[in-house]
C-alpha cells in the first residue's frame, strides 16, 4: 500500500489486476459524475463528506451519480510489522490534522491485521445488490465504522449495524456477501476502475457525451471538488 501525504492519495498495489476495457457508452447529453475510491482507503475516509455533498450537488443539477470500488488492497498481505502500524498511524494523523476525520487508533495495538480491502469493497457491493439506493451510505458507514471503532471488516458480523441502519435484511445481506455472484461483481468494479485510468485513491472523474475526463485525483477541499467538478462539466461538449 503506498500513500502520498503530499497529493492525499492512496495508490493501488502495485500487480493487482488491470485487466478490463471500458465499455461502449451510448453517445449522449447524459453527465455522470464518477467517484472511484475503497472503503479502507484513508484519504477516501478523509474526503467522505466531501464526497455526500457532490452526490447532492449532483441530484440538484440532475447529474448522475456512480460509486466504483477500486480494490486498492484486495488481497492484503502486507506485514503486520511495527514499519506498517507506524506507516498507518502517521498517515491517519495526518489525515485527521488535514481533514479533521476521526480515527481510532487502538486496531494498530492488535498483533495481527490483514489490510484486505476487497471484503469490504464486496459489502459494498452487496448491499447495492439488494437495496442500490444504498450503496453510498453504506460506503460511508463502513469507513466509519473501521476507522473510528477500529473493528474488522473482513467479518459478516461487522456490518450488521449498518444493514439495520440501511434498511437491509442482514440475513439477506450475509448470504449475498459470501456468495460467488457479489464476489465478481465486486472484482467487475476493480476492473472498471482500471478501464477508467484510476490508479490513485480517492478518484473524481466526469463523463459527458461519451468522453470521460479526471477531474480529481487525492484530497481536495470541498468546495475545490465541487468548483473544478463544475468547471469540468461545462467545458466538455
Amino acid at each position: 500500500m503506498i500513500c502520498d501525504n503530499e497529493t492525499g492519495q492512496c495508490l493501488i498495489t502495485p500487480g493487482a489486476d488491470t485487466k478490463g476495457a471500458l465499455p461502449e457508452r451510448e453517445k449522449n447529453s447524459l453527465v455522470t459524475v464518477h467517484y472511484v475510491g475503497d472503503p479502507m482507503c484513508s484519504w477516501c475516509w478523509g474526503i467522505a463528506n466531501s464526497v455526500r455533498s457532490l452526490a447532492q450537488l449532483c441530484q440538484q443539477r440532475g447529474f448522475q451519480f456512480v460509486l466504483t470500488n477500486g480494490g486498492l488492497r484486495a488481497g492484503g498481505g502486507d506485514k503486520w510489522n511495527a514499519a506498517f502500524r507506524n506507516f498507518l498511524r502517521h498517515e491517519w494523523q495526518q489525515i485527521n490534522l488535514v481533514t479533521g476525520q476521526p480515527f481510532s487508533y487502538s486496531l494498530l495495538e492488535l498483533e495481527f491485521f490483514n489490510y484486505d480491502t476487497e471484503p469490504a469493497c464486496r459489502a459494498v457491493v452487496s448491499a447495492s445488490l439488494i437495496r442500490p439506493e444504498s450503496k453510498l451510505h453504506f460506503f460511508h458507514e463502513t469507513q466509519k465504522k473501521f476507522y473510528t471503532e477500529s473493528a474488522d471488516p473482513k467479518l459478516p458480523g461487522f456490518y450488521q449495524s449498518i444493514c439495520e441502519e440501511s434498511g437491509i435484511d442482514f440475513a439477506d445481506f450475509k448470504k449475498v456477501f459470501e456468495s460467488r455472484a457479489a464476489l465478481l461483481e465486486t472484482y467487475n468494479e476493480f476492473r472498471q476502475a482500471r478501464a477508467y485510468g484510476v490508479n490513485a485513491f480517492p478518484s473524481i472523474l466526469v463523463e459527458k457525451s461519451g468522453v470521460m475526463q479526471k477531474v480529481i485525483t487525492g484530497y481536495s477541499s470541498e468546495e475545490e471538488i465541487l468548483r473544478q467538478v463544475l468547471e469540468t462539466e461545462a467545458r466538455m461538449k
